[in-house]
């Protein structure tokens, strides 16, 4: 019985597929019905809106007793804040022998104080759900806090306490320098940070702004004394600035900030002394020679402008049509259309003396001098004609169209008000932000770009195999190749002239 009914379960079944099978197959589709049926109708997405102008929160300010500014701003969408302690000196603060010691001293807060350990005070901060940090760069040192606005007081004090007495702990010290020494080491084999060591050091030359980090001879070298000294005389009322953004009362931070900081002395105000860094007239190539990269690093650029300058904005104009992102001039030739690296930039840096223009990007070393000479013409086209009206729109458009993701939390808004006090900008600097970018003109960016963007006396630095490339770049200038050590190799004429061309050679 089970043999019958398998076998005319077999018949049933051919007789299914005999009966498909005589079926008339369909048509195919025609090659104009399939794109109709892949391609339905599309509506174009709608033109963007005007952009709104942008209120920010006004900034309350109270001065202490000894002449801490405290400024508050009140936000109300979450019941958090943020505080920062911005002391106003940084590295440029730093002793000449002892480059990156500001650096030293931010990283010690942190590592006890003279009633905690750290292990204590970030047990407390973890048990609040808070953050504790501390930084530095070139003009400020910072302490910041962020937590439950409920918790604004608790918080405080330990700022207060982290900022204002640390123990500099020889055994904690001797674990940073150990950890600084590595790190270092391990940041001498990164071109990224060789290319941008040395040019900072060339194109400011004895300005503080040539030193961009500490160094394994001044970590050797800095005992507690040298921490302490420099706390002593930078952590003042007057040379410091709390910045409070959240959900708080303006009455209350001061009253808090006036509990916590105001025991501090008055103390003056820290004025660094700068150095004229050096004038170049005529273009500099310097390549540090590292065998066996199979990329090169490349920065370019000259000393432009200071952060405070009316004429900052339209630069920052500028720029964005250069290389401000993805979207603009060196990005998309030296990517998408000559496929020589995966990315090209340049920026305008923000300090509070002369700041530096720099454009950069990372190449393949067979292709280094293309790479060079596309840069340089894209610097001297931004140098001798105007932007187009549609490629300035966009510029302008991206930047003032970006600048809300800036203040969408507490803590931006706070960033916000630390750069406003950190160079000097009008009060109202960040409410008329939008409509300076928006009216900047062809005329404005094109004149701004003249004046800071100078690739006829740009420095050139490039880390990479030099054998590869050094003497082909003499087309565009002098070339010194240097060890990384600063030794000089080898250098190669100026081919742009009939001369000999006599190379500059780099400090060292």
């Amino acid at each position: 019985m089970l043999f019958r009914f398998r076998f005319a379960v077999l018949c049933v079944s051919a007789a299914l597929l005999l009966a498909a099978c005589s079926k008339e197959a369909p048509e195919p589709e025609t090659a104009k019905d399939a794109q109709v049926k892949a391609e339905p109708d599309r509506e174009l997405p709608p033109p963007p809106t005007a952009a709104k102008n942008l209120e920010l929160p006004p900034v309350q300010i109270a001065n202490l007793e000894n002449g801490l500014q405290v400024n508050t701003i009140v936000t109300e969408p979450l019941p958090v804040v943020y505080a920062t302690l911005v002391i106003r000196s940084g590295a440029e603060s730093d002793p000449a022998k002892l480059p990156g010691l500001s650096g030293l001293v931010a990283q010690m807060l942190k590592e006890g104080t003279v009633n905690q350990t750290a292990a204590e005070i970030a047990e407390k901060i973890e048990f609040l759900g808070a953050d504790l940090w501390t930084s530095s760069d070139e003009e400020n040192t910072y302490v910041g806090v962020r937590a439950l606005a409920e918790h604004f007081d608790v918080v405080m004090g330990i700022l207060a306490e982290v900022a204002g007495k640390p123990a500099f702990s020889t055994s904690e010290l001797a674990k940073l320098k150990r950890r600084e020494l590595d790190r270092l080491s391990l940041s001498e084999r990164e071109p990224q940070y060789i290319a941008r060591r040395e040019f900072y050091r060339v194109l400011y030359g004895e300005h503080p702004y040539a030193r961009v980090d500490t160094t394994p001879q001044a970590v050797k070298r800095v005992r507690r004394e040298d921490l302490v000294r420099w706390h002593r005389s930078h952590f003042v009322g007057r040379n410091a600035f709390l910045v409070v953004a959240g959900e708080v009362d303006p009455n209350h931070v001061a009253e808090v900030g006036q509990e916590t900081l105001g025991g501090w002395r008055a103390g003056s105000r820290a004025v660094p002394v700068y150095d004229d860094p050096p004038k170049p007239t005529d273009r500099t190539i310097l390549v540090v020679d590292r065998p066996g990269s199979v990329q090169s690093v490349i920065y370019m650029g000259n000393l432009a402008i200071r952060r405070a300058e009316r004429e900052w904005i339209p630069l920052l104009v500028a720029n964005q049509v250069l290389g401000g992102s993805a979207a603009s001039r060196l990005f998309m030739d030296l990517r998408e259309k000559r496929s020589l690296t995966y990315g090209a930039y340049s920026a305008v840096a923000e300090r509070v003396d002369i700041g530096p223009f720099v454009a950069y990007s990372s190449v393949r070393t067979e292709v280094t001098t293309e790479a060079v000479g596309a840069l340089l013409e894209h610097l001297e086209r931004i140098n001798q004609e105007p932007a187009g009206g549609e490629e300035l729109k966009n510029a302008k458009r991206y930047l003032s169209d970006s600048f809300p993701l800036k203040v969408d939390t507490p803590g931006k808004l706070a960033d916000l008000v630390v750069q406003l006090r950190t160079f000097g900008l009008p009060s109202d600097y960040w409410d008329n932000y939008r409509q300076w970018i928006r009216k900047t003109s062809a005329s404005e960016a094109y004149y701004v770009a003249r004046n800071y963007i100078r690739p006829k006396d740009a420095l050139v630095v490039i880390v990479g195999q030099a054998a590869d490339f050094a003497p082909s770049l003499g087309q565009f200038g002098p070339v010194t190749v240097v060890s990384p050590d600063g030794e000089v190799k080898a250098r190669f004429k100026d081919e742009r002239t009939t001369g000999t061309g006599a190379a500059r050679s780099p400090v060292h």
